[in-house]
């Protein structure tokens, strides 16, 4: 099972959950199923994300008794806020079109996601209303945003050079591993390119853009 299978369309729920508190806290509770019926897969997203068990074993996670406040500070951390402290005082609302055109790229849906930046151009510098803050450029890096949302198509080159083109600002930066990165920082660290063959396209795209 993959993380989208396990969390099904709750992740896609944007309209239903207008306000980002909402949502996540929906995935926390998603996810303490998980834990309670042993899935590896939620406890990679834990290893990746909690803050607390960083690169640690599944089989030693499932030692551990987890809690809905564990899983609260996973998903926190997944999407980039500091703590869930600071995602439960927020009051931060979705813009729907903006994680369409995330969804569109992620999965490679380039003619969709041309017709959706033609409608609406200033997503080409919004930024995510998650507390990474990620513009659609990051997304192509496949790195320091949301788990299910790490993916590599074939066709992203395609994509990134034509964001870059449409004005994407290649030095922008967004908030993750306690610090600021830009793109290429995190595409240079990003497993996924490289697996799928086209990091080194993508690496010389944004280095000509710079």
């Amino acid at each position: 099972m993959n993380i989208e299978s396990f969390y099904g369309t709750l992740l896609l729920e944007f309209n239903k959950y207008s306000l980002i508190k909402r949502h996540l806290s929906k995935m926390a509770d998603r996810m303490l199923e998980g834990i309670i019926a042993q899935e590896n897969i939620i406890y990679k997203e834990v290893n990746n994300y909690h803050p607390k068990y960083l690169g640690k074993s599944i089989e030693k996670l499932k030692t551990i008794n987890f809690t809905i406040d564990d899983c609260r500070s996973t998903i926190a951390n997944e999407y980039g806020f500091q703590n869930w402290k600071t995602v439960s005082q927020s009051n931060i609302r979705y813009d729907v079109v903006f994680e369409k055109a995330v969804n569109q790229l992620i999965n490679g849906d380039f003619d969709a996601l041309k017709r959706t930046i033609h409608a609406h151009p200033h997503i080409i510098s919004k930024r995510s209303n998650y507390g990474h803050q990620a513009t659609l450029l990051h997304y192509t890096a496949s790195n320091g945003v949301e788990m299910w949302r790490q993916k590599a198509p074939k066709n992203l080159p395609m994509i990134t050079d034509f964001l870059i083109n449409k004005g994407a600002n290649v030095n922008a930066k967004m908030k993750v591993y306690g610090g600021y990165f830009d793109t290429l920082s995190l595409l240079k660290s990003s497993i996924h390119q490289f697996n799928a063959g086209i990091a080194d396209e993508m690496i010389i795209i944004l280095e000509k853009a710079m």
